[in-house]
């Protein structure tokens, strides 16, 4: 008999350990041929692996630069809002002639408010768009910043359309009117 484990040749039949590896012998007897031992394989020595910095697991709900993205995405809008508002009030006096509404806000400072406004809305835009580029790099994706970056967005546009046609209606206003040489009627 021999052990099933080295391959060494047991002293009697009823062993129960191998006198050298030691493991537990079987209690019926193993009749096999002699097993060569096992041959150890060298591996070679395992070289270093390159460990390359790990960045931080981004948990938990929205973070401030979310939060920042939300607010000053919302805040563009609510500012359109009043710019529009404005807008409104001088382009019905331009419109409505003042002894209609003498109470009635308008002019020249009314619509240079309402550019000032709109120019605000597009800087708090532009700031809510700024803090969703951090809010991607440095917290989890959220619902709060992904709808504060479409509110920014949403924002720039509706601040910077009465920008450029305020500009324009102000140009065509501001162009005199000359009527053409010579008389009127032949």
């Amino acid at each position: 008999m021999f052990c099933p484990n080295c391959g060494e040749k047991l002293e009697s039949p009823n062993q129960r350990f191998c006198s050298r590896c030691g493991s537990e012998l079987q209690s019926t007897p193993f009749f096999e041929t002699p097993q060569e031992p096992v041959q150890q394989i060298q591996v070679p020595p395992v070289q270093s692996v390159p460990v390359y910095e790990t960045k931080p697991i981004k948990t938990g709900g929205p973070g401030s630069y979310s939060k920042k993205v939300f607010a000053f995405g919302f805040l563009s809008l609510v500012i359109a809002g009043i710019g529009f508002s404005l807008d409104m009030i001088s382009f019905l006096r331009f419109v409505i002639p003042i002894y209609v509404f003498p109470r009635l806000l308008g002019g020249p400072i009314v619509l240079i408010a309402a550019m000032i406004v709109h120019f605000i809305g597009v800087i708090f835009g532009v700031v809510a768009k700024a803090n969703s580029t951090k809010a991607r790099k440095h917290e989890m994706e959220n619902t709060l910043e992904r709808v504060g970056k479409v509110f920014g967005i949403l924002g720039i546009i509706a601040n910077m359309i009465p920008l450029v046609v305020i500009n324009i209606a102000l140009i065509i206003i501001n162009v005199p009117y000359s009527p053409p040489p010579g008389p009127i009627y032949p």
